[in-house]
């Protein structure tokens, strides 16, 4: 009996707008995000909350417990936007693949996904990871969840910068991934 291997075949692309991001200027956003926030943020905080806050646990960025913590943002990053490339994706993780460069470090898709849908994987670590644990340490005077949330903004603003870069096209058209990050084809819809 012969075995059927179905859906494995390549997806061929038809013609579209490729899109590509510069990995020099997502280097010079994040470091000029990194100054901002970083120096801003820590003044500010530091202003409304002055140096003894409600969590003193004991966290520093190069500390054991700061580097854990860095790497379970990250990792948190990853998990968040492949659950929604996932979800977004119709439930197949055969058209996400695993993509590791020194620009990022993700999942790709390998079949073309709504943009409206890709816009919303590219900035729900931004808004769940980074934005709203900032306002919860800042509002709770909790500076480790505070500097949690600027690191994952950090972490986030090459994507922010992304979805900057997609504005001009519609809901409606098709982005398909590269062979790199911040690489992809856009196919136009009909109108």
């Amino acid at each position: 009996m012969e075995t059927k291997e179905s859906n494995l075949e390549k997806y061929v692309l038809p013609k579209g707008v490729v899109v590509k991001m510069s990995a020099n200027r997502i280097m010079v956003i994040a470091l000029f995000s990194a100054l901002i926030l970083g120096i801003m943020g820590g003044l500010f905080f530091y202003y409304v909350w002055g140096e003894a806050s409600s969590d003193r646990s004991g966290f520093e960025v190069f500390s054991l417990k700061g580097n854990l913590i860095m790497i379970l943002c990250i990792a948190g990053y990853i998990l968040l936007q492949y659950m929604a490339l996932y979800c977004f994706s119709g439930r197949d993780y055969r058209v996400l693949r695993w993509n590791m460069d020194w620009k990022s470090w993700g999942f790709l898709l390998t079949k073309p996904l709504a943009l409206k849908y890709y816009r919303i994987v590219l900035l729900l670590p931004f808004f769940v990871l980074g934005l709203l644990p900032v306002i919860h340490g800042f509002c709770t005077g909790n500076r480790m969840i505070y500097f949690i949330g600027i690191f994952c903004i950090l972490c986030s603003s090459g994507d922010c910068y992304y979805f900057w870069q997609l504005r001009s096209f519609d809901d409606n058209d098709k982005i398909v991934d590269g062979e790199r990050s911040y690489d992809a084809t856009i196919i136009k819809g009909t109108y």
